[in-house]
């Protein structure tokens, strides 16, 4: 019988393999690379110059609803405008330079036990 060559059979075969994978690995492998990126976000976080709450002491990794965030506890406001600046606050971007070079290790964390399961 011949096969259609559009890569669907062995994409579908991945896929299948992809479901077979726990949910508990998967949210073992994203809560790692949230702590691996929040342990290279710490040294970056701006301090406030005023004597208020600072970011850094509420940075946090939640697992909820089978989820995994990052989140800035009690300061969740503010944090964006140090990310991305106001008309009298020059952008840090932060976050988004801290994501930028630690990309490919938080993708490796994120899938390196994924594909340990996968492959049996």
């Amino acid at each position: 019988m011949p096969t259609n060559q559009n890569g669907f059979e062995e994409m579908s075969g991945k896929l299948g393999e992809l479901a077979k994978v726990s949910k508990k690995v998967t949210l073992e492998s994203l809560e790692e690379a949230a702590n691996f990126y929040v342990s290279k976000l710490l040294p970056v976080i701006p301090k406030s110059l005023i004597k208020k709450k600072h970011m850094i002491d509420h940075i946090k990794v939640t697992l909820e609803n089978e989820q995994v965030t990052v989140t800035f506890e009690g300061t969740a406001f503010y944090w964006r405008f140090a990310e991305n600046g106001t008309k009298q606050q020059k952008a840090q971007h932060f976050a988004a330079s801290t994501w930028e070079q630690n990309q490919k290790q938080i993708e490796n964390i994120m899938t390196e036990k994924i594909i340990k399961e996968m492959e049996g």
